[in-house]
């Protein structure tokens, strides 16, 4: 998977967060990250649906782990 990063852009509720995941400094997705759970859900933008120039898809699911799998510095969550 290509690297993406993801910020939390603001506060749901007590347990969530809204996030925004960035490709390449293209907003490529936004969604929600529940802290306690760990679990992300996020909707991929239009024209990102279909597979990049590389014909590499990157499915909504896919991003999900990713982001479940994270590494958190400074407010930013680093998808390798």
């Amino acid at each position: 998977m290509k690297n993406f990063t993801v910020y939390f852009t603001k506060q749901i509720d007590s347990e969530s967060k809204a996030i925004e995941v960035f490709m390449n400094d293209e907003l490529f997705a936004h969604g929600s990250l529940n802290l306690c759970s760990n679990m992300a859900h996020v909707q991929i933008l239009e024209k990102h649906r279909r597979p990049h120039e590389s014909n590499e898809y990157v499915s909504s699911y896919d991003l999900e782990c990713a982001i479940e799998d994270r590494a958190i510095e400074h407010h930013r969550i680093l998808v390798k």
